[in-house]
């Protein structure tokens, strides 16, 4: 069988994955312990090793094995990529030569904290010349995944964005481990004692019950308020895009435009302070038309702050949802506007089955990705605004306001993680039923 052009160049491969698994035989490590210089190799941080009275120690390094087998990968792949021309072998030493890369910078990052004792810890040329047949590796098969057509250009500039969520989403993901354990700062996060299920347990019956459990307000608080924020939200953005749609002028409809999106671009923490100059106590514009004797403590009122709340928050955006739904408004085909008001349709009817049913894809979007975050919240809008009052915890705390709490003001990393856990887990559950709703009822607007 004729080879594509690209892969009979791949003995390379055979060559750089021979001297990956050989510089596990090199000096990875030197330190320099009771005034005298050590090294160690790649194989030696495999199995561990100790100095005679065992305070300088590092146990099996997870990490090396996984480089180990990624570099042995390689190496076979390299002989199955000549033998058959896939780009399937390609793609596996990519893979394999990343991982080789960032677990080989984890060491070099990691080392000197791991050996305490030890001084001038430094990396060595096994490392090196590891990371540097690595990233060879790793051009490599990306150049013959290219010229098989695998993978394009654009798949490349997509590589930095992937990476972004990578380290941002993915990578972080290893943290669930804390809800499990009682952080102990003397033994490290990894070392600390598991506890099972205790974090979760304080977060649920943390006064007696579930119902007047911390638990019970952070999800009360976050569903019922971004319920609302949605329907209102979209509700509302429908308004203005149709009202903004029907403005000729092309100065005014600039204006108006510009005018609504400024809330959009204010931080939150300008936001409360012009809060503050309504409500507050002394000062306030409200207090002050109410006048002296029927003035209200706005921040120890809890049964006033839900409206509030919902009313800066549709304030700040009805702008961004407005603009979203009048370029879909401008995208309707104005043949079909006009062939409605031909037949007699007024305003009202040609928005009633014109207009509104033609901007069932982009609602049904919005909401989607809007209920998608529905078991999170705007931690400025709910931590800012309020100004962090403690008699409104019961109708401003929220999933993310308590985590930031419990971690900076508790400090309870546990409890904190155990939080975010349960945020993920029902926020996932939650996406996943709506989207079986609407791909029940509209299969076509399904996320998937």
């Amino acid at each position: 069988m004729k080879q594509k052009k690209g892969i009979a160049g791949l003995p390379d491969l055979i060559i750089a994955g021979a001297l990956m698994i050989a510089a596990f035989f090199l000096p990875f490590i030197s330190y320099r312990y009771n005034k005298e210089n050590f090294s160690k190799t790649g194989i030696d941080l495999i199995k561990g090793f100790a100095s005679e009275d065992g305070k300088v120690a590092m146990s099996g390094s997870i990490p090396m094995i996984i480089a180990l087998v990624c570099s042995v990968l390689i190496l076979l792949m390299g002989f199955l990529a000549i033998k058959k021309a896939k780009s399937l072998y390609a793609g596996i030493g990519t893979i394999s030569s990343l991982l080789v890369i960032a677990l080989n910078l984890y060491l070099a990052t990691s080392i000197a904290g791991t050996l305490k004792k030890a001084k001038k810890v430094s990396i060595q040329a096994g490392s090196v010349i590891l990371v540097v047949a690595g990233f060879y590796v790793l051009i490599r098969t990306l150049y013959v995944l290219y010229k098989n057509k695998t993978v394009s250009a654009l798949d490349f500039m997509a590589v930095p964005g992937m990476l972004y969520f990578v380290i941002n989403n993915y990578i972080p993901m290893v943290g669930i481990l804390l809800a499990f354990k009682k952080v102990d700062y003397s033994k490290g996060l990894i070392a600390s004692d598991w506890v099972g299920f205790d974090n979760f347990k304080m977060l649920f019956q943390s006064n007696g019950n579930f119902f007047t459990s911390n638990a019970w307000i952070i999800t009360r608080n976050t569903l019922l308020y971004n319920a609302v924020f949605i329907v209102l939200g979209i509700v509302t953005g429908v308004i203005v895009g149709i009202c903004l749609a029907g403005i000729t002028n092309k100065f005014l409809q600039k204006f108006f435009q510009t005018s609504i999106l400024l809330p959009q671009l204010i931080s939150y923490v300008i936001v409360a302070y012009i809060v503050y100059a309504f409500l507050s106590n002394e000062t306030g514009l409200i207090n002050h038309l109410l006048g002296e004797g029927n003035a209200i403590n706005f921040y120890a009122e809890k049964k006033y702050w839900p409206f509030i709340l919902t009313f800066v928050f549709i304030w700040k955006q009805i702008g961004y949802n407005g603009i979203i739904f009048l370029s879909s408004i401008v995208g309707i085909d104005k043949s079909v506007l006009e062939a409605a008001k031909v037949d007699g349709c007024t305003k009202w009817q040609q928005l009633r089955y014109v207009t509104l049913p033609l901007l069932k894809p982009t609602i049904i979007t919005l909401a989607m990705l809007q209920v998608g975050r529905i078991f999170y919240s705007d931690f400025g809008l709910f931590y800012q605004v309020p100004l962090n009052s403690g008699a409104l915890y019961d109708v401003t705390n929220t999933v993310d306001t308590y985590v930031y709490r419990m971690l900076m003001t508790m400090n309870n990393i546990s409890v904190a993680s155990a939080a975010s856990t349960y945020q993920a887990i029902v926020g996932f559950i939650l996406v996943f039923i709506v989207n079986m709703i609407v791909r029940r009822h509209d299969k076509e607007n399904a996320l998937f």
